[in-house]
């Protein structure tokens, strides 16, 4: 189950001042695997959509947007003002909605730490990546966390979902990962990753 925003957290993250920060800090972190337009883009706790109509515009990718404050989904659809190729929708992060293999990228933000199952989060994240997608990762983390995640926890369930570390970065308060599915070759009859991205 996941966790809404408190009415102060809501207030500050929905300030133009922050939307538009966050929407710049996920340009640069897609820019470093070089989206293709027309991808499928999945942003796991996009609140107000600031991020998922930025990367739509700036990248042409496809986007959907999930959430499970209702509040923050309208205010999104709203903003994304007609946006074809945008879409949001409510609903709980440890059960998206979505067949597996369906988008090429996953982006989330300083969502998991909401989430007191936020380990199936990011397993349900990794499943509806296609193989060679591509999971972008950011959020608060604890040093020392039982539910909170951590980075040796993060890097753990990673390996153990076939996710493969292709950046990371972490400062005293926070940890960004991206991180690319294996193409699972033999099962799926698919060519090695760096084969299909050159």
């Amino acid at each position: 189950m996941t966790m809404k925003m408190r009415a102060f957290e809501k207030r500050f993250v929905n300030s133009q001042r922050h939307s538009s920060r966050v929407a710049n800090q996920a340009e640069q972190r897609l820019r470093s695997i070089e989206p293709q337009p027309g991808q499928r883009l999945l942003d796991v706790g996009c609140g107000n959509g600031a991020a998922a109509i930025h990367l739509t515009r700036t990248f042409r990718l496809d986007a959907t947007g999930f959430d499970i404050d209702p509040d923050q989904i309208q205010a999104a659809a709203e903003a994304a003002n007609g946006l074809t190729d945008t879409r949001f929708i409510v609903g709980d992060a440890t059960k998206l909605p979505f067949a597996d293999d369906e988008f090429d990228l996953v982006y989330t933000n300083k969502t998991t730490h909401h989430i007191p199952d936020w380990r199936q989060a990011i397993s349900e994240m990794a499943r509806v990546l296609k193989p060679c997608g591509h999971l972008l990762y950011h959020d608060f983390f604890a040093p020392f966390g039982q539910q909170f995640p951590t980075r040796a926890a993060i890097n753990q369930l990673a390996g153990d979902l076939s996710l493969q570390a292709v950046q990371q970065q972490s400062s005293p308060f926070h940890y960004t990962i991206i991180l690319r599915r294996d193409s699972d070759a033999r099962s799926r009859g698919h060519a090695g990753c760096s084969d299909l991205m050159g």
